[in-house]
């Protein structure tokens, strides 16, 4: 059997225009590399879910509840927020009119 010379030529040749026997071998494998690419192909597929439209509006659902009680929790923050301040100026008020009848008292007294 006689070996082929490499030539600038061969180099660049595909292997089976340097060397005609491998031709077989080469078309043997052929459906063997497309099978290996389809696993692969197969392989790099994701699982696909389904969800059903009573599915999503149950989600749907649980998210408006969800949203109403925040909605509900922050309502009752401002209403005691309101109601902290308005203790707060009362208590200012009722200080102002105890100071206030203390320097009456006070007052009353010297005269």
């Amino acid at each position: 059997m006689a070996i082929a010379s490499l030539s600038p030529n061969s180099v660049l040749a595909s292997p089976i225009q340097v060397n005609p026997q491998i031709k077989t071998d080469l078309q043997s494998s052929v459906p063997q590399v497309a099978q290996d690419a389809q696993k692969s192909a197969k392989a790099a597929q994701t699982d696909t879910i389904t969800i059903s439209v009573q599915a999503l509006k149950m989600a749907d659902d649980k998210n408006i509840v969800a949203k109403e009680t925040e909605n509900d929790a922050d309502e009752q923050r401002a209403i005691q927020l309101e109601n902290d301040k308005a203790d707060a100026a009362n208590n200012l008020q009722n200080a102002a009119q105890r100071s206030a009848a203390k320097a009456y008292a006070a007052v009353s007294s010297n005269q």
